[in-house]
């Protein structure tokens, strides 16, 4: 981390949980508390006030909710990390980019795992003026009624199913009701690129492009699979510019 300080508004009702935050970012060098907001109205106010690097912020909150909150004020450059004590709006903050989604209780360890998170993101904006998209470095899912942060780099292919993805990575497939198309618009078109109307691909992976005498291409992976996959033709010029062939 550099030595730089990064401001912070708590928005939390509850003077206990109030408290537990102030004492966990004054046991952060990196952080400095610049605002308190007790109900969502106020926390309004003070987000079109001033600029916050970071944001810690309860859902349940008198006047306007977090979520709410959130919905208004993602697209903007500071970071959220949700603190509260339910599970059932995790997917929608992350659909939102919210930074984390921390359950309470939560331990110092556990915030401070959160912090650096988040640290890594800030440092990261202001290192780099591309659009926000290549900024990430993980797509967000919903599988199996959890959600999952997947680095870009442990991503070898993602497979059309019917209505829904598969995401296949390193370490297991996950299956997302996302559709492919969806799933395209959230990563880097620098890393990864449509081969076939089935099948999205990271070019890092990329072993060889093979021809076959009836006019057809397959590529393989570098995968413990080496797995092979079909590379439709209209795509295929795109994918010979991509690999510089």
């Amino acid at each position: 981390m550099d030595s730089s300080t990064y401001s912070v508004l708590i928005i939390e009702d509850e003077y206990p949980a109030r408290m537990l935050m102030m004492d966990y970012i004054m046991n952060c060098s990196e952080l400095k508390l610049a605002g308190i907001a007790e109900s969502g109205d106020k926390a309004l106010t003070l987000l079109q006030e001033k600029k916050f690097d970071l944001v810690f912020m309860d859902i349940n909150l008198p006047a306007v909710n977090g979520m709410d909150i959130l919905r208004k004020e993602h697209n903007k450059s500071t970071f959220f990390i949700i603190t509260t004590a339910y599970s059932e709006h995790a997917v929608e903050a992350f659909d939102l980019d919210a930074t984390d989604y921390l359950l309470k209780p939560f331990s110092f360890e556990r915030f401070r795992k959160s912090v650096d998170k988040a640290l890594r993101f800030l440092q990261e904006s202001k290192q780099t003026t591309v659009p926000s998209q290549e900024k990430k470095t993980h797509l967000k899912i919903q599988s199996d009624s959890a959600v999952f942060l997947l680095p870009f780099q442990d991503i070898h292919f993602i497979s059309a199913n019917n209505k829904s993805c598969v995401i296949h990575t390193s370490q297991k497939d996950y299956e997302t009701s996302k559709l492919l198309k969806e799933i395209e618009e959230k990563l880097p078109s620098a890393q990864f690129i449509r081969i076939h109307k089935g099948f999205l691909v990271n070019l890092d992976y990329v072993t060889s492009l093979r021809y076959d005498k009836g006019g057809s291409y397959t590529i393989q992976l570098k995968n413990e699979d080496e797995t092979t996959l079909p590379v439709g033709r209209s795509f295929a010029q795109n994918l010979k510019e991509a690999l510089k062939l």
